[in-house]
């Protein structure tokens, strides 16, 4: 689902941050309270926010039972922002999700990752080469597109998680304009936003640049995600004027 009207200027989208973790996330600062984080968020004058826990493979469905504990901690809040509670899930494979639709369906924003290739039991193409990991990723993404189940990619095309190449940005340039731009128009008919995610576009720069002109040529609706593990880095509008140098 759509969160806002589309817009490509960074100062609008940076009134909402739709990718944090909480405590329940293990990466994530003890810092991290809901309580506090919405403090945090009232302080940077959002409007909406999306708290987004990994959702683990050995803790099946654990963000769904996760979403209620959180409701309960943050209903008596009286405070002007949004807050969602949804998750990051995870499609580690073609066709394969570590949730069921039950799960998704219990959540206010369904945050898909489809490229935590760190962790173990995420499924990597027979072939360890570039263009086997664009071609893995895409398929992947275009079945996360076809079930349904997204309301936006995290970090989407990110390769910085491939460890088997001496850069991973050899991955992002095997992307053609082509294949980024088929796969956000697929997207985008489905109501799935794009992420415009922060650490991915510090480490990535060029590659973002490509693919946030092209997601304007084709009609792309964006989100900015801080990906946040500490309170710091809540606030969006303190990234603006770097996102403004690297990606315009």
């Amino acid at each position: 689902m759509f969160l806002h009207e589309k817009t490509y200027d960074f100062n609008e989208l940076a009134r909402y941050n739709t990718h944090m973790h909480t405590t329940f996330s293990h990466c994530a600062k003890r810092e991290m309270k809901a309580s506090d984080i919405i403090k945090a968020a009232e302080k940077a004058e959002l409007e909406i926010i999306a708290l987004t826990d990994h959702n683990y493979p050995d803790e099946h469905n654990q963000v769904a039972v996760q979403k209620n504990i959180l409701y309960e901690q943050i209903k008596d809040i009286k405070t002007p922002v949004k807050v969602l509670i949804g998750a990051e899930l995870s499609s580690y494979d073609i066709g394969k999700f570590a949730d069921d639709e039950v799960c998704d369906n219990s959540l206010d924003w369904r945050l898909y990752t489809t490229n935590h290739f760190h962790q173990g039991y995420w499924v990597h193409p027979e072939k360890k080469t570039p263009r086997a990991y664009c071609e893995h990723m895409l398929a992947i993404m275009e079945k996360v597109i076809e079930s349904g189940r997204a309301d936006a990619f995290a970090h989407p095309f990110m390769a910085k998680y491939i460890s088997c190449f001496k850069d991973f940005r050899d991955v992002t340039a095997a992307f053609t304009d082509n294949e980024i731009g088929d796969i956000i128009i697929k997207g985008t008919e489905k109501e799935i936003t794009w992420e415009l995610n922060v650490p991915a576009i510090y480490g990535d720069p060029d590659f973002h640049r490509r693919y946030f002109a092209i997601g304007k040529e084709v009609g792309a609706v964006f989100n900015i995600g801080t990906d946040a593990h500490k309170l710091k880095d809540i606030d969006t509008h303190q990234f603006i004027p770097d996102l403004k140098r690297m990606l315009d």
